[in-house]
């Protein structure tokens, strides 16, 4: 028996792995879809929590393509807690992401 061959890409010409987005472009971020709630689980409101399931505008800035061939979007938009707003950056799937009409 030969020697295997690796698993991998074996070398095959690859498409670009990040797409800038310039100008940043605004989206609707589905927070609920993203951050899945545990099923059937007993919580209790907290008016000072996160507000982990609302759908949120943000700015899309870069498409990322995954490993496995799946992109994401480098996305900043605005968590609230309570009153105030705190906002985060980071890879969202693609999926979540929709254009806001204008």
């Amino acid at each position: 028996m030969g020697e295997l061959k690796g698993i991998g890409y074996n070398g095959q010409p690859t498409q670009q792995a990040f797409r800038r987005v310039d100008p940043p472009i605004t989206v609707l971020v589905d927070l609920a879809a993203v951050f899945p709630r545990e099923p059937h689980a007993a919580g209790g409101y907290n008016p000072a929590g996160l507000q982990m399931h609302a759908v949120v505008e943000g700015r899309l800035s870069c498409w990322g393509l995954c490993e496995q061939g799946y992109w994401w979007g480098l996305v900043t938009y605005q968590i609230a807690y309570g009153a105030r707003r705190k906002p985060v950056t980071h890879w969202i799937p693609a999926w979540t992401l929709k254009p806001k009409a204008v």
